[in-house]
Formats: C-alpha cells, sequence, structure tokens
C-alpha cells in the first residue's frame, strides 16, 4: 500500500463525533471524489469513487445513521496507473436530492431553481471542527502523493522531493479549499493541470502539518523517519564527495610532482638541488601517496605545509626550465 492511501486509511479509522462534521465529511468526499449523474426516471445520482473500500463503511455508517437508507458498492476497473481496483459508492436515488441540498451542494439561485454550487458552502465549515473534517474528506477522497518510504538497505536511494496535491473538478472549490488550508496556516498553491485546479504542497514540513491536521500521525512520524534518513545519506554523500575530491587532488598533485623530480634526477641530477629541495624530493620519492601534512612531519625541521607547498611547486618550476632548455637546445 502507498504513502497516501496508508495514510488515508488512518483518516478513516478516525470515529465522526458531530453531526456537523459528518455533513462536513460526506461534503468533502462528493465534491473532491463524487460525480452527479441522471439516472433513471430522471432521478438524480451520486457516484463516489475510490481505490479504498474502506470508504464505503464511512459513507454508509453517515448515510444510514442519519436517512436511514444503505449505500451501493460495486468493484468498477483496475486503475491503470497504479494497478489497483477501484470502488464505486452509489448513494440511494430516493434521497439523493436532499443530501445534496444538507451538504450544500446544490443551492437555490437568485431565480430560486436549484443548482450545483461549485464552491465550499459556509455552513459546512461554519466551525474549526467542521473545517478540519472538510479537508479531512478531501484528502480520503482526493489527495496524491509522489512520497514513498523506502526500506533502506544500503541499495538504492530516493532522491525525489516531497509533494502532496488535491484534484478537484472546480477552480472556485479549489480555492475555497486553500482558504480552509490557511485557516490552520497552511498555505497552498494552485495550478490547473489538463483542464483541472490541483492544489499542491512540496514543502516537507507543510505536508507533515497537513497530515497531522487530519490526524494521521502515524504517516508523520514515517515521513519524518525518511526525511532524517535521507539528510543522514545526503550529508554522507557530500562528505564522501568531498572527501573523494580531495584524494584526487592529492593523487594529481602527487603524479605532477614525482614528474618534476624524475626529469631533475635524469637531467641534471637531484644533487643539484640546494638541500632542503633534494631533501623534500628524496621524501616524496619514498612516500608517493601522502598528503602535504604527511610530508610535513617527515621534513627534517618546522615547516608548514604552505611551506611544503611552495618547496613543490619550486621543483615543479626547476623541471619546467629543464624541459624548456632541452626544446630550445633541440632547435639547433
Amino acid at each position: 500500500m502507498s504513502f497516501a492511501s496508508e495514510a488515508k486509511m488512518e483518516v478513516l479509522r478516525e470515529e465522526i463525533d458531530s453531526d456537523c462534521c459528518a455533513i462536513a465529511f460526506l461534503s468533502a468526499l462528493i465534491k473532491s471524489a463524487g460525480q452527479l449523474g441522471i439516472g433513471a426516471n430522471k432521478a438524480v445520482t451520486v457516484e463516489i469513487y475510490t481505490e479504498l473500500k474502506e470508504v464505503y463503511a464511512k459513507v454508509n455508517a453517515i448515510v444510514s445513521q442519519y436517512y436511514g437508507k444503505e449505500c451501493v458498492i460495486d468493484k468498477v476497473e483496475e486503475n491503470s496507473k497504479t494497478k489497483n481496483d477501484r470502488y464505486r459508492i452509489t448513494l440511494p436515488t430516493s434521497i439523493t436530492m436532499q443530501i445534496l441540498k444538507d451538504l450544500g451542494i446544490m443551492q437555490l439561485n437568485e431565480e430560486s431553481c436549484l443548482e450545483v454550487y461549485n464552491g465550499i458552502a459556509n455552513f459546512v465549515v461554519a466551525d474549526d471542527c467542521c473545517k478540519r473534517t472538510y479537508i479531512k474528506g478531501v484528502f480520503v477522497g482526493s489527495s496524491t502523493s509522489n512520497i514513498k518510504i523506502k526500506e533502506y538497505n544500503n541499495i538504492g536511494k530516493n532522491t525525489s522531493g516531497y509533494h502532496l496535491e488535491f484534484l478537484f473538478a472546480f477552480e472556485e472549490l479549489a480555492n475555497d479549499f486553500i482558504k480552509l488550508l490557511a485557516h490552520f496556516d497552511i498555505p497552498a498553491k494552485l495550478t490547473i493541470r489538463k483542464k483541472n485546479p490541483v492544489v499542491y504542497i512540496k514543502e516537507y514540513q507543510l505536508i507533515c502539518d497537513t497530515l497531522a491536521l487530519v490526524g494521521a500521525n502515524k504517516a508523520v512520524l514515517s515521513l519524518q523517519n525518511e526525511a532524517a534518513i535521507r539528510d543522514l545519506r545526503n550529508s554522507i554523500n557530500r562528505q564522501t564527495n568531498c572527501m573523494n575530491a580531495n584524494l584526487t587532488k592529492t593523487v594529481n598533485a602527487s603524479v605532477r610532482q614525482l614528474n618534476a623530480i624524475k626529469v631533475i634526477q635524469e637531467n641534471v641530477g637531484l644533487e643539484s638541488l640546494s638541500d632542503d629541495l633534494m631533501e623534500l624530493c628524496l621524501i616524496r620519492l619514498a612516500n608517493p601517496d601522502e598528503s602535504l601534512d604527511t610530508l610535513r612531519k617527515l621534513y627534517g625541521r618546522e615547516i608548514s605545509k604552505s611551506g611544503i607547498n611552495h618547496r613543490l611547486n619550486k621543483i615543479i618550476e626547476i623541471a619546467d626550465k629543464i624541459q624548456k632548455d632541452k626544446l630550445k637546445m633541440s632547435y639547433f
């Protein structure tokens, strides 16, 4: 089961304590995962689509408690992207219009005709508890996430960022949902994807705040643990890259120094150098892979790393001059 699905299951396990919150949850679920249609005898129908069979128990409990009717569930297809089963929950047609009016989904317009309201009705989210429950309903109905909690075994790594989004049918609804999140200090952004409004959150801490708000506390802990592991791995990788870069730099410098010493040795002899430089040449020849700090410690007198580096550069300059002189001589 995906990270998002496990988080939704956490939300579904929470009890809804009040009538107003039950209305908010069902309204949000229909708005985010439902489809309105016209059935037999021109009756209005409501169908909720989900990959979680457990959603049925939540919806049916609300409908049966407040309207005394039972919903119907059937499996309709397999999601082509996730390969998961997809279910359809159908509300009883005899009470569908009443439910839509009670949930603020259908309202009277200026001509006193019923029409679908594309935003979130104010009375549905009048209290903070209802606002929070409405967000829960949208979370269960339409949230998706790219977050993957890996079983780390030192093989592979997860470098993708954190992304949580909510898909809507109407831009008015999306904007009202952004306002709900903002009420709880969770800023979200809106984009249009394939003509559909998408509300998204990318910041890790804001995603944690959203999960905590809807009651997915285990998901918060899993995400925090994932983030800690990623941070640790990134830190180790940075240190390793830095060490490798320094090692490469040391090796390249050593090769250049050894080549310079060889040029001097084969053409004019190391004894042509000053005692200080000749001693350093012999130390480098005996320790071809060591760092400047190690050469400094092996040197016969007190000297800094920059002092060792200066002398090695002097040796390279002498070798370069010898090669240039040889090149000039070859023209005569």
